[in-house]
């Protein structure tokens, strides 16, 4: 049977996967139910489309396109920046786009980041296409491995190691870095923010033959996901945080102790309520992590081959302040809502570098909402959107929906919407059922504002031992 396939407008996701296609268990798209989301982003079934047809769309809107090419510049080449590539070139095919990357600009799943090693993928096996075919195929100047040094934001001009590009509008996806704790050196450290150090590490892994003894420092979305997914891929974790139990900032302790048990039960070492103080590299290879009980201050020892950091994200701050922009390292630079503008109306901000109302926004969810508002909005004012031929035309604002936050773990089903969080000063959590089912247990929870208001609901569906 011929599958037709659909890809994921939020993050690439393509249903069905490559490895699933020529399965005859598999149902076509248009067969899912309407409650189908995507397993790696959470977006609904409206926000996929049939393979090609992106390609497809914008071309019968090609010959009207103005031939004047203003410069837009776009810093940063992740998710966040190749989408505002795609959302311009389906309002327009001729306007002058430079993408500036610190990398290669290889365009890659960034979510399947945090569940590729128990399915042996390699950084390789990740990229959709490379920095140079995606450049062409969208007819873009490429700058790859190319580091940015300041924005004079007076004059308009982004100013790089050997050379100076002026622009009429500017797009900063720059993303987020690790916020590695003080106390461990940054050298003795691995962490997955994209795929240049996802591939660093699986290639250290791949290249011994014998399992490893994995600290993971952070339990969070990420660092409890890479948690299982390392175990399952036959290594020995330990998972260390500061709280009692994973995502205990984000969930009330009824549904954080179940996440907890899921991955002790998964055989991986949970050493929660603990502060990381030291790290020192051993002589035969390795390294002694020294923690202290945040409670009884006692103290022990972990001797591991490798540590990954989870412990959160920041903005670099050089970009951001030289450009003069509202700016703050924890949570990125200010927009405003409807246009994600920043406070230079020239500079657009989008993703993980970006924050809306003292909010940081890092969701690959919204990154298509983000990247079509910011596109029509500089089109219009480059005298460069197709449709500015009918009076009729209006901007349509963006609007910041939270999106379903969705953890990835095999061994507990979690998922929530709103702004969940376990400090109950914004709300106190209820539980609206706790059921058993067929295969398990089903915990429902909502957290409620002091009006009323369900500002949260929370879902954990634990799987029988």
């Amino acid at each position: 049977m011929n599958i037709t396939q659909y890809e994921c407008q939020a993050c690439g996701w393509i249903y069905p996967p490559q490895s699933d296609n020529q399965s005859k268990q598999v149902a076509q798209f248009t067969e899912l139910t309407d409650s189908f989301s995507c397993p790696l982003c959470g977006v609904g079934k409206s926000e996929f489309r049939p393979v090609n047809e992106a390609n497809q769309q914008g071309e019968s809107d090609a010959e009207s396109a103005q031939s004047n090419r203003q410069q837009i510049i776009i810093i940063g080449a992740g998710l966040a920046g190749w989408s505002v590539v795609d959302a311009i070139r389906a309002l327009n095919k001729e306007v002058a786009i430079t993408l500036i990357a610190a990398d290669n600009a290889d365009r890659y799943h960034k979510p399947m980041l945090s569940a590729a090693f128990s399915q042996k993928k390699s950084a390789k096996d990740l990229i959709r296409f490379t920095g140079e075919e995606a450049a062409n195929k969208a007819d873009i100047t490429l700058l790859a491995n190319s580091k940015v040094l300041a924005i004079d934001s007076d004059n308009r001009k982004v100013l790089l190691d050997n050379a100076e590009l002026s622009y009429d509008k500017l797009v900063m996806a720059i993303g987020a870095a690790p916020a590695i704790p003080p106390s461990i050196d940054a050298q003795n450290v691995w962490h997955i923010n994209n795929i240049g150090s996802f591939n660093d590490i699986e290639q250290a892994l791949s290249n011994s033959s014998t399992p490893k003894h994995i600290a993971i420092i952070g339990a969070g979305m990420v660092g409890t996901e890479v948690a299982e997914d390392l175990t399952k891929a036959g290594h020995k974790v330990s998972l260390l945080d500061m709280n009692k139990a994973p995502l205990a900032l984000m969930l009330p302790e009824v549904a954080s102790s179940k996440i907890k048990q899921a991955i002790i039960d998964q055989g991986i070492n949970f050493i929660g309520n603990s502060r990381v103080d030291s790290v020192s590299s051993l002589p035969d290879g390795g390294y002694q992590v020294a923690v202290t009980d945040c409670g009884d201050s006692s103290q022990q020892t972990v001797e591991v081959d490798h540590i990954l950091v989870s412990t959160g994200l920041k903005v670099e701050e050089t970009l951001p302040q030289s450009a003069k922009l509202d700016f703050n390292r924890l949570c990125g630079i200010s927009v405003q809502e409807a246009t994600l503008q920043s406070s230079d109306p020239d500079i657009y901000a989008i993703g993980d570098c970006m924050s809306i109302s003292g909010a940081p926004c890092r969701y690959v969810a919204p990154l298509r909402a983000q990247a079509s508002t910011i596109a029509e909005h500089l089109l219009v004012h480059l005298e460069q959107h197709p449709a500015q031929a009918d009076q009729a035309y209006e901007h349509k604002a963006y609007v910041h929906k939270p999106p379903m936050i969705r953890l990835k773990n095999k061994s507990i089903s979690v998922s929530a919407t709103g702004t969940p969080t376990a400090d109950e000063q914004y709300g106190k959590w209820q539980v609206v059922s706790d059921t058993e089912t067929e295969v398990g247990q089903e915990l429902v929870l909502q957290q409620v504002a002091a009006d009323g208001t369900v500002v949260a609901t929370a879902t954990v569906k634990s799987a029988n031992k």
